[in-house]
């Protein structure tokens, strides 16, 4: 019964090692590939500026752009 019992050790033995090393070697489940990130268009590397120059309204003493039109006053010195 000793001699039975050395090989079933042994066996279980090499399983957990085999299987210990085939996770370590990556050999049972290789990771999958990331995909590649998206190409940039040409159209994204022409975008207008997001921040705008502003200056203070004489009337009214807020910061407008200066590109911006008239806001609808009277005395707006905008425009």
């Amino acid at each position: 019964m000793g001699f039975l019992l050395k090989i079933a050790v042994f066996g279980v033995v090499a399983y957990i090692a085999w299987t210990t090393a085939r996770r370590w070697l990556g050999l049972s489940n290789p990771p999958a590939r990331a995909p590649a990130p998206p190409q940039r268009e040409a159209a994204s590397q022409e975008r207008r500026p997001v921040v705008e120059d502003t200056r203070m309204c004489t009337v009214c003493g807020a910061y407008v752009s200066t590109s911006s039109g008239k806001c609808g006053r009277s005395d707006c010195p905008q425009g």
